[in-house]
């Protein structure tokens, strides 16, 4: 089968739909298909990758819209690659929409992988305008120009705002994980000096984007109950973002910022050290554009207890008392009070770990793979 993936960007842009894009592809390679990558590219210009079986071609943005690249040469240049299928990953609008004209000109079958809501309560006036414009307007013709939808899980089939209406064409296959990416042959001790953190320490780990949509100021904000009830404790915020100065402002304010400590963007090589450095993960996730949390995926593959969200598709991932806890979003105090308990509970904390790293394996990316393959076959067979 010749498939061609469209995603705005790919690995090393941080962030989960990035990575996805990245494994499905390459495991695409793996199970015999012949794959090509069309996304937008990091530097000024563009540029052609071959790897093995998989060709990436990225194209530089003739300008940005907050995060959001439109690369002009992304609708022209891939027209003459031939395809027997499309999946346009559906994050910032551009790649979708030029896989879409794509798919259109060569009456080939378009399947629209869903990553979640776009959110216009946040941002820069920029961004919020063009994600209006975008919801309004772009948003139902890709959809409805798909020959199917992927979501990544059922939940978040009922949670999203716009998924109800296309339910019928809509179905649910999981991310996966490359377990084998998250096995570190350090201690937890080894790995806290490593990474110069605090040996005899609670460590709670907060690692993605620090924006609004995830949370990270709830979780500051529950600090000053933390702290009252198990003072020997250090939250870790791994990775960059807007809020950034905001949450170090607000850490300040609330006389906790010698209980947070903020490292930034990590290489993906560290990211397993942090994970097994810690006692427990905590994903605060306030908007329904949470559609599953990767990160839930990669703390459970380390063996961590997980504190998330009950929101958007995060409780097909995280099953409340069974491999994590879900909490209320935007609610500090329901946060501090889930956190305390499974910091002073070791018996609960060994428990979801045991059952997080049950219930990982059932993510694994081969196993992905081939499901997605056979709802390539399906639409297809259909189209014949």
């Amino acid at each position: 089968m010749k498939i061609g993936y469209y995603t705005t960007y790919l690995p090393p842009y941080p962030g989960g739909m990035e990575v996805v894009a990245f494994q499905l592809a390459r495991y695409m390679v793996l199970r015999g298909h012949e794959v090509t990558v069309v996304t937008s590219s990091l530097s000024s210009k563009d540029s052609y990758e071959q790897h093995n079986n998989m060709t990436i071609l990225k194209y530089k943005a003739n300008f940005t819209i907050a995060s959001a690249p439109f690369c002009f040469n992304m609708f022209l240049k891939p027209m003459k690659k031939e395809f027997d299928i499309i999946h346009a990953h559906l994050a910032a609008p551009t790649a979708a929409l030029a896989g879409l004209r794509h798919a259109k000109l060569r009456n080939i079958p378009f399947i629209v992988g869903y990553s979640g809501d776009l959110d216009a309560r946040f941002g820069t006036f920029i961004r919020r305008a063009g994600t209006l414009f975008y919801n309004f307007f772009l948003h139902h013709k890709l959809l409805s120009s798909a020959d199917i939808i992927i979501s990544p899980t059922k939940c978040y089939i009922s949670n999203s705002r716009f998924l109800g209406k296309y339910r019928d064409k809509t179905i649910a296959i999981s991310h996966g994980i490359v377990l084998e990416d998250f096995y570190v042959p350090y201690s937890k001790a080894e790995c806290r000096e490593k990474l110069s953190l605090p040996i005899d320490t609670n460590l709670v780990l907060f690692l993605g984007q620090l924006s609004p949509h995830k949370g990270p100021d709830v979780l500051v904000r529950a600090m000053p109950e933390i702290i009252k009830r198990v003072p020997n404790v250090e939250t870790v915020f791994v990775g960059t973002g807007p809020l950034r100065s905001e949450l170090e402002r607000l850490a300040c304010r609330l006389r906790v910022d010698s209980y947070v400590r903020f490292v930034g963007y990590v290489d993906d090589s560290l990211k397993a050290l942090f994970y097994h450095a810690s006692d427990i993960f905590v994903l605060p996730s306030t908007m329904t554009s949470e559609s599953f949390g990767l990160v839930n995926l990669e703390a459970m593959a380390c063996g961590l207890a997980i504190i998330a969200s009950n929101i958007g598709g995060i409780p097909d991932v995280v099953k409340d008392g069974e491999n994590g806890l879900l909490v209320p979003p935007k609610d500090p105090k329901a946060l501090a009070e889930t956190t305390v308990r499974l910091l002073q509970d070791e018996r609960l904390r060994n428990r979801l770990s045991k059952n997080g790293k049950e219930k990982v394996r059932m993510h694994s990316w081969p196993r992905i793979a081939e499901e997605t393959e056979r709802a390539y076959k399906k639409v297809l067979d259909t189209k014949r």
